[in-house]
This record gives structure tokens, C-alpha cells and sequence, in this order.
């Protein structure tokens, strides 16, 4: 058992006793233990030695939970509770001098230093979020000052006041978990603040499910036919349909190759995944890595459109520079741009943007003209486009382990998640259809 070091050489007060030969005693008489001192104000002090041979101090109004606090005075913890948590801090070798000499940013340079493990990509990921919206807000704080309540605002602010996407925050909330777990495994804090931070945030905090809902099969079939139709966006309605039919991500789509495309047997081998990123350096370029999860290299079939389409494509002149350009060893990629260059992962989010503006646009000037009200596309991204083909296929009820592999979700919850949601759209509309097509009573 650790001791806590005495303040009065004289006393012989222990944690489960008092000696006979001493007895100090509060204003109410009730014996103090070793450490213990009320002072002449009525307030009450505890010292003790930390683990790391520092002197310490806490105070409280009160000896015991109990007491009854005078007008004005702050409600806090006693100081027998208090007590309680530096023996249990000490037994456990709680490290609390480093947990307020150690700040977040150091947490997390320590994380970033450790996890070698983390591809360049996501690194730089983490980089930007930690550097844009947790270090002006905690990153100079002693983490053993950071409460939960502070991360959960932290995540509250990030959507409300910043106007950053749900995941944006979900992605902070990440690293801010991880950095302060392994501060509990070198036990410097006992508890991680932001263990149940993120899950009181989305209790407390709107989330528009609409940015998440999947294209239904009239708005699929708008969004690609006018793609198709328009001038302006044709040359990307093959990659828009491999997207559709075979819930690729857009990175993986982005870097497939022709000799990933397996046309006798009808397979798409993913393989890789590609983006134009912000490097550690500064520079901005095209990197190649390996998909998000393990279960993401996998074999997808081509249904007869994506086949098509991929046809298509090859059958398309993209001038010299399609056999040159090389991304850290790989080449001869599917899609590539009037120079012959991958199309970036923004390029295609600012081209959805378009083609969602413009066909809405010429939308409400054809219900005006046919007096009716306009079917407008929602707000659509390419993860969107995967959900929606997910859906499609859940819709057709696709065996449930069959498509966790075809859309490399590592966990079957996720595609549970996305299963249990069309089921009960499809429950909704074949009771509707149902309603009164026979009697009842």
C-alpha cells in the first residue's frame, strides 16, 4: 500500500486511523486525520506527497459530504472525497504531476511520433484537423484540466459555429480519444475525457440526416440520365456509372487501372486507392496507397453497364501523355482528364455540385412551364453515390456477408446499418401499396 508522506512528524494519523496519542480536532469538534488542517477561515486542507515526490495541497468547505455549507461559499467535493481519489491516484501510481505539466499538443505530437503505422494521407488528415479546430481550443491546456464537457463543446462549435461536416467532428473526435488513451495507459490520467464526448455530443446536437440519405431510384435515374445528356458533364458519365454500379470509393475509382478491370470474367480487382493530397511537406500531389481497410482489397462484378461504360472509356483518345503519367510506380489508370492526368478527388465534388445546380436549375423551369412542383436533387457527394448503390442492393436483397465484401466495409455492422434502414423504407412502401387492396374488417 503507498503511504502518503506525513506534514507533522508528531502525529500519527494514518488513512484508516488516528493515534491516541494526538488528537486534533475541527471547529466541531471531529478529529482530523494526518495531512488534515481547517484553517482559522473554516476552510479545510489536506497535504500530501504525490507520486512523484511533489508537495501537495487540496481544500474544501467541507470535512465530509454531509456538512452544510455557509451562505456564499462554493459547493465542491469534500475533502474526505477528495481524499479518497488521490489514495486511489497514489495506490495506482497516477502520474498527476505529468498530467499538468503535459499539454495536449504534447499528447498529441507524442501520438503523431508513435503511430509510424499511419499511411501519409491520413496523417495529413490528422494534421489539419488537429492544427485548424483542437489546438486553438485545448491545445495548450494540462490534460489533466481537460473535462468532458470541454470536448463535447469543442465538437458543438466545430458544426455549429464552424459549419464543418458531422464526420469532419467525428474524425476530431478520434484523435482527441486515441491521444488521451494512451495518457491513461502510461497512467498519467485515470479516465479519458472524451470517452463518451462524442456520443453525448450527437444526444444534444441536430445532425441533418439529409446530407446522408441515399438517392432514391427516380433520383438515380435523373442524376445519371442528365449527366449523360449534357454537354457540359458527359466526358464523366462512365466514371459516374462505375460509381453507381459498384459502390467504389472515390479514390479507389479514381486509381482503378485497366489491369484491374478483368473483362472475361466480368471482376474489378480493388486493389489501391488513389488522391491529391497536402503532403507533411507542404506540397500538394498524387499519392498511391493501399484502400482504407484491409477488407477493402476485394473483387467487385460488373454488371452490364459498368461494363459498358468501362468499354467506353478505354475506346476514348486521352492524346501522349496516357501511358506517361505514373503515380508512385502505377500507371495506365482508367479515368483521366483532357491532359491525360487523374481527375483530382475535389474536381469530382465540385462537378457533382454542378451538375446538381444546373439540373435543378432547368428543373424549376419545367415544373413553372407544366405547373407543378419541381423534383429537385438533394445535396449529393460520391460517398453518397456509394450509399446509394449499397441501398440498391440491400432493395434487392443481396445476401448480407456477400455485400459486406463487395463494399469492404471491414465492420457487417456498417452495412447492417444501411440494410436495416432500406428494409424499412421498403416495409413503409409495400404496406402503402397494400393499403386497401383487400378487406380487413
Amino acid at each position: 500500500m503507498v503511504q502518503c508522506k506525513l506534514t507533522m512528524p508528531d502525529s500519527f494519523f494514518t488513512r484508516k486511523g488516528v493515534s491516541t496519542m494526538e488528537k486534533r480536532r475541527d471547529n466541531k469538534g471531529r478529529i482530523l486525520r494526518n495531512g488534515e488542517v481547517q484553517r482559522p477561515d473554516g476552510k479545510y486542507m489536506f497535504r500530501y506527497t504525490d507520486s512523484s515526490g511533489v508537495r501537495r495541497a487540496v481544500y474544501s468547505w467541507k470535512l465530509v459530504s454531509t456538512d452544510k455549507l455557509k451562505e456564499g461559499q462554493r459547493d465542491s467535493q469534500s475533502l474526505r472525497e477528495k481524499e479518497k481519489l488521490i489514495f486511489k491516484d497514489l495506490d495506482d501510481k497516477i502520474k498527476t504531476r505529468d498530467a499538468e505539466n503535459t499539454t495536449v499538443d504534447d499528447l498529441y505530437q507524442q501520438f503523431v511520433d508513435i503511430r509510424k503505422d499511419l499511411k501519409e494521407s491520413t496523417r495529413c488528415c490528422y494534421n489539419d484537423i488537429y492544427k485548424k479546430h483542437i489546438k486553438p481550443v485545448i491545445g495548450s491546456k494540462p490534460i489533466g484540466r481537460v473535462k468532458p464537457t470541454e470536448i463535447q463543446k469543442l465538437y458543438q462549435t466545430m458544426v455549429s459555429d464552424s459549419g464543418v461536416n458531422p464526420t469532419t467532428a467525428q474524425k476530431a473526435h478520434s484523435i482527441i480519444y486515441q491521444i488521451f488513451e494512451n495518457a491513461v495507459m502510461d497512467n498519467i490520467i485515470r479516465v479519458n475525457p472524451a470517452s463518451n464526448a462524442f456520443r453525448n455530443f450527437r444526444k444534444t446536437t441536430e445532425l441533418s440526416p439529409a446530407c446522408r440519405e441515399p438517392l432514391t431510384i427516380e433520383q438515380q435515374a435523373s442524376f445519371i440520365d442528365y449527366i449523360y445528356a449534357s454537354r457540359q458533364y458527359n466526358r464523366l458519365a462512365n466514371l459516374f456509372t462505375v460509381l453507381l454500379g459498384t459502390g467504389m470509393r472515390i479514390g479507389e475509382a479514381l486509381g482503378l487501372r485497366w489491369c484491374d478491370c478483368d473483362f472475361e470474367e466480368g471482376i474489378i480487382h480493388v486493389t489501391h486507392t488513389i488522391m491529391y493530397k497536402r503532403c507533411e511537406d507542404g506540397s500538394y500531389r498524387y499519392r498511391v496507397s493501399s484502400p482504407k481497410t484491409e477488407a477493402g482489397n476485394r473483387e467487385i462484378p460488373m454488371f452490364d453497364d459498368v461494363k459498358s461504360a468501362l468499354l467506353r472509356e478505354r475506346d476514348k483518345k486521352h492524346g501522349a501523355t496516357k501511358k506517361d503519367f505514373v503515380v508512385d510506380g502505377y500507371t495506365d489508370f482508367v479515368f483521366l482528364n483532357n491532359k491525360g492526368q487523374v481527375y483530382t478527388q475535389s474536381f469530382i465534388y465540385d462537378a457533382i455540385q454542378g451538375i446538381i445546380t444546373s439540373y435543378n436549375k432547368e428543373e424549376y423551369a419545367r415544373a413553372y412551364e407544366e405547373k407543378r412542383q419541381p423534383n429537385y436533387l438533394p445535396k449529393i457527394s460520391a460517398h453518397i453515390l456509394r450509399h446509394t448503390f449499397c441501398t440498391r442492393m440491400c432493395e434487392s436483397n443481396v445476401n448480407i456477408k456477400v455485400l459486406q465484401d463487395i463494399m469492404g466495409h471491414r465492420n457487417i455492422r456498417t452495412t447492417m446499418e444501411t440494410y436495416a434502414k432500406a428494409m424499412k423504407d421498403k416495409k413503409v412502401e409495400t404496406m402503402q401499396a397494400l393499403n386497401g387492396a383487400f378487406k380487413i374488417s
